[in-house]
């Protein structure tokens, strides 16, 4: 086992969502363009920040003339979760040298950390383990950073509609098909995935909760009929049979 092999690993595991990170980043460049932030400080904020709900956030409070310290205070509270993934992470990180821990930490995303877990599991060294990480963090803050600075350059290729309603769920949803494990998961999926497209009309991201409940109880409903044992209906409404009769009443 080889650190290349790790990398690679890594790489093949996220290589699905990357393409959604790099539409994601198409939409916040064509926002920069449309609200006419500089150009420069909108690719760069991807580079340094690489959180899109955040970057958006400061983005829109910068339009509507708030200051540069409500921007970045908004930012600070949409990227709070982060500090939960520090926490998460940390038995983990803290085997790592001070030098990889602090750049796997700058690269960490909403879309990688369900990934960590995996690579813990399949590399039992930290040396392995960094490099798994560095596997599936390089080309998804690359494909945040590139589909950033094409948005800037191209404007709204991607309907502005279809940013975070529908392309951020998406991903997320990509991201639990490993972990399909028979019908009732099948379900829930493809149940959420329906829903979070049909639904992206509605206000405030309800989508996305919308998506999540009608995809859990669609699982739910095709597990609990999986586990009611074939004929149970029909036993509770045999006759009970004839109890055996005592040897001397027979007499």
């Amino acid at each position: 086992m080889t650190s290349r092999a790790a990398f690679l690993d890594g790489a093949r595991d996220i290589a699905g969502l990357v393409p959604g990170v790099a539409v994601f980043g198409l939409s916040f460049g064509a926002l920069i363009r449309a609200r006419g932030i500089d150009p420069i400080a909108g690719a760069t904020s991807s580079l340094i920040v690489g959180a899109g709900a955040g970057q958006t956030a400061a983005v829109e409070v910068v339009v509507a003339g708030g200051t540069v310290a409500i921007a970045v205070l908004s930012a600070l509270i949409v990227n709070a979760r982060f500090a939960l993934y520090s926490a998460a992470l940390a038995p983990m990180f803290g085997r790592f040298s001070r030098p990889w821990r602090w750049g796997l930490a700058y690269l960490i995303s909403d879309q990688t950390v369900g990934l960590y877990g995996r690579g813990q599991e399949r590399w039992t060294t930290p040396a392995l383990q960094q490099f798994y990480i560095l596997g599936i963090t390089a080309p998804m803050r690359t494909a945040w950073v590139g589909g950033t600075a094409a948005g800037i350059l191209l404007g709204p290729v991607v309907p502005g509609a279809w940013q975070i309603g529908v392309i951020v769920p998406l991903m997320f949803i990509a991201l639990a098909i490993p972990g399909i494990r028979g019908l009732p998961e099948l379900v829930a999926a493809v149940t959420g995935v329906v829903a979070v497209v049909a639904l992206k009309d509605l206000p405030l991201g309800l989508n996305i909760v919308a998506a999540a409940l009608l995809g859990m109880t669609a699982g739910l409903l095709v597990r609990t009929r999986g586990t009611t044992p074939a004929g149970a209906g029909l036993a509770q409404d045999a006759p009970a049979p004839a109890a055996p009769r005592d040897s001397a009443d027979s007499a």
